[in-house]
């Protein structure tokens, strides 16, 4: 794609936008398709291993004013969570999340992770 075309599909476009998108010779990397996985039966290995360790964490959100229920969002401490290695994984056969709020004065959340 010339810069000519690029400025024409994108006319805001950033010169490291068009550098990273201008490729006179074609030469560039090209995008990998995934292989065609023919009409072969799928082959008799193990696709989920063994149950892990299960978690229970409780999320509770200390308030002045109290939130709707469905304001409470719990996903981002959850994985704050998960990225720091206290959980290995968010998912629902792994952990059971519990979301609570309190009114309160000072303003806090309270993260409890417990194994089960």
């Amino acid at each position: 794609m010339t810069q000519n075309e690029i400025l024409r599909r994108f006319p805001n476009a950033s010169a490291a936008f068009i550098a990273a998108n201008l490729d006179a010779d074609h030469s560039g990397p090209v995008a990998v398709v995934e292989p065609d996985s023919g009409d072969a039966p799928l082959a008799a290995e193990t696709v989920q291993g063994p149950a892990g360790r299960k978690f229970f964490v409780r999320v509770t959100s200390f308030r002045r004013r109290l939130l709707d229920e469905d304001n409470l969002c719990e996903k981002y401490h959850v994985d704050l969570c998960r990225y720091a290695g206290a959980i290995p994984d968010d998912a629902p056969d792994q952990v059971k999340i519990e979301v609570g709020q309190i009114k309160s004065r000072r303003e806090e959340i309270l993260i409890e992770i417990y194994e089960l």
